[in-house]
């Protein structure tokens, strides 16, 4: 890609970063100084809801890459191994039975959700020789998870059945600054892990057994993708709940802007096209529905990415007759 195309990205990225930083409810001035409740509500809500949107946003994103390339599915996406329905799980289990209703509780149910649910994808992977097989295993195991937890809310108590709900709408406004820091560091070491991988990923869009005779450990690299996605997607959906989507919808979108195929350029540049996309369907969550409430993340979400996805579909459609 050409070098305007990256600076009008990032321009794109930083006018996105700071509107949120600025905008909102109470607006705050750039050039005063920062007093009281504004710095209060620019500490404690707005930096650690950017910095959320913006790690959830290049995190799944970078896993709906990794595990589409693998896989060789344009449909593979971070929620594809059941890992964000395990989430859904662990919170099921603790809200919907009544135990608790802290978030700190909810998020650390959700990561032991997604871990039990990993540790079952990873123990089974070595016993499927192809991706499709353990790509039709994840698709069941989400079907099973999802069974369980509408069992749970057909038991569940009005209170706790809305609170798992609400949870189920995704936000990035409720972690911590430090709880966004952690999750915007994991990200930044697993894209630079992602990087070290750009070679192997090449050449698996080849084909497993091409890839296997130019030299790439094909199980190494069945374990990597795996583990990284499904730490990645349980981390994120953890903090700010099944947003999953995103990871499926980025990379149609960075294939549509660029012929470029290369992981080394598709990496860094899906990570930003994801980031950019979670701060502006953060934006219309604010904006939609009014800045003090705004409809549910998932819905914007859905809202944005399912149209840019169709017109991928689409574009690609057309070129194919022509």
């Amino acid at each position: 890609m050409r070098r305007s195309h990256w600076l009008l990205g990032f321009g794109v990225f930083l006018t996105l970063v700071l509107s949120h930083l600025i905008w909102g409810v109470v607006d705050i001035a750039v050039l005063e100084p920062l007093e009281g409740v504004h710095r209060e509500i620019l500490l404690h809500v707005r930096i650690p809801r950017a910095l959320a949107a913006v790690a959830a946003g290049a995190g799944l994103s970078l896993c709906g890459l990794v595990l589409q390339t693998w896989f060789g599915n344009p449909l593979a996406g971070p929620s594809v191994l059941g890992v964000s329905s395990g989430a859904g799980l662990g919170v099921a289990l603790l809200v919907l039975v009544g135990l608790t209703s802290s978030w700190w509780a909810t998020a650390t149910a959700a990561m032991a959700g997604s871990g039990l649910v990993l540790v079952l994808v990873l123990f089974v992977a070595h016993r499927f020789r192809t991706a499709t097989a353990l790509l039709i295993f994840g698709l069941m195991l989400n079907y099973v998870v999802g069974a369980m937890i509408t069992v749970l809310q057909a038991e569940a108590q009005q209170d706790a059945l809305q609170q798992f709900v609400f949870w189920g709408m995704g936000t990035f406004g409720h972690g911590s600054l430090a709880t966004s820091l952690g999750l915007c560091a994991a990200v930044i070491v697993a894209g630079l892990v992602l990087r070290t991988m750009h070679r192997d990923l090449d050449m698996w869009t080849l084909g497993p057994m091409t890839a296997q005779s130019m030299g790439v450990n094909n199980r190494s690299l069945r374990w990597r993708i795996v583990a990284l996605a499904g730490l990645l997607t349980g981390g994120i959906t953890a903090a700010c709940g099944p947003v999953a989507f995103l990871g499926l919808a980025t990379p149609h979108v960075v294939r549509l802007l660029t012929k470029e195929r290369s992981h080394r350029v598709l990496i860094p540049l899906t990570a930003l096209t994801g980031a950019i996309l979670a701060l502006a369907a953060d934006w219309g969550v604010k904006g939609f529905g009014g800045m003090e409430q705004g409809w549910p993340l998932n819905a914007v979400l859905s809202l944005i990415g399912g149209p840019m996805v169709i017109w991928v579909l689409i574009s690609k459609t057309d070129r194919l007759h022509d």
